[in-house]
């Protein structure tokens, strides 16, 4: 299990607030454009696994000013086709989450 400041990632599953979206993107080139939309909404890349297919960051305050700079929010890619990637993101900040995602996914279409 992958750990984050002690515990798993877990929390963002089981209790954070989830946006989905299938991509047409492989994995590895959907992995490389979540990294690549995260720097430029200012955040700060945390942790991540391409192995793993996950990837965190942090300091959100930049672009979402309501967010402490502390806040996570994570992302789980899974391979669903050879040119189709699922991307979730997750935040136990729902707001955050909200604003994420829909950057995110917009970036990525």
């Amino acid at each position: 299990m992958v750990r984050l400041f002690g515990a798993g990632t877990r929390p963002f599953k089981e209790k954070g607030k989830i946006y989905t979206k299938t991509i047409n993107k492989s994995f590895s080139v959907a992995y490389d454009a979540v990294i690549d939309s995260f720097g430029q909404m200012k955040a700060n890349f945390y942790r991540g696994s391409l192995k793993e297919g996950f990837v965190i960051f942090t300091n959100f305050n930049v672009s979402f000013p309501q967010a402490s700079e502390s806040t996570e929010v994570a992302v789980f890619l899974v391979e669903s086709g050879p040119d189709n990637t699922e991307i979730q993101v997750s935040s136990l900040n729902y707001s955050l989450s909200d604003f994420v995602a829909k950057e995110l996914f917009e970036r990525l279409d």
